[in-house]
């Protein structure tokens, strides 16, 4: 956040990708036993953007989430509310594997690992697909960033030490 809001005080910028934080009831080795997981974290990115600015110009977020981590759906369904993630575009990094999934109606898995603990679920990849499509339609969000030709086609691709990230909601 104190990072992002740097950046926003000189106009710029910032994307996150959420998938590498724990999902909604993981445990955590802290006091609250379990994570309240990635979404949780979305409105404390937003209201960040919200504050910082320079010359009346807010700050740029775009939060993205692989479809495979298993708060995928809350993801999807987060800006139903319209109290939420207000200063935020958000997008779900969707692959080939789930395209073909969609197109033939078969099983997804949403999963993720640490070290001492795994969760994983098994979802109806159409189903995702449809809540994807139903709320871009009903509320113009979540976007969709296509990974597979992210990671395929862009200047950097033949570099295989390069990894993107995220990505920014200020291309010109």
């Amino acid at each position: 956040a104190k990072e992002s809001a740097r950046t926003f005080s000189y106009g710029g910028g910032v994307g996150f990708q959420l998938s590498n934080l724990r999902p909604n009831g993981m445990k955590v080795n802290n006091s609250a036993k379990t994570t309240t997981g990635a979404v949780s974290f979305m409105d404390l990115y937003s209201m960040v953007t919200e504050i910082i600015g320079q010359n009346n110009r807010k700050g740029a977020l775009m939060l993205s989430m692989d479809i495979g981590h298993p708060d995928i759906e809350e993801f999807i369904n987060v800006k139903t509310d319209l109290n939420r993630v207000t200063k935020a575009n958000i997008s779900v990094r969707v692959n080939d594997d789930f395209m073909r999934a969609v197109e033939n109606d078969e099983d997804w898995v949403l999963s993720f690992e640490t070290e001492n603990d795994k969760m994983e679920e098994v979802v109806k990849a159409k189903e995702v697909f449809q809540l994807l499509c139903k709320n871009n339609w009903n509320f113009a969000e979540p976007g969709i960033l296509y990974w597979s030709r992210i990671e395929d086609y862009n200047l950097l691709s033949k570099d295989w030490e390069f990894k993107y990230a995220g990505v920014n909601p200020c291309a010109k």
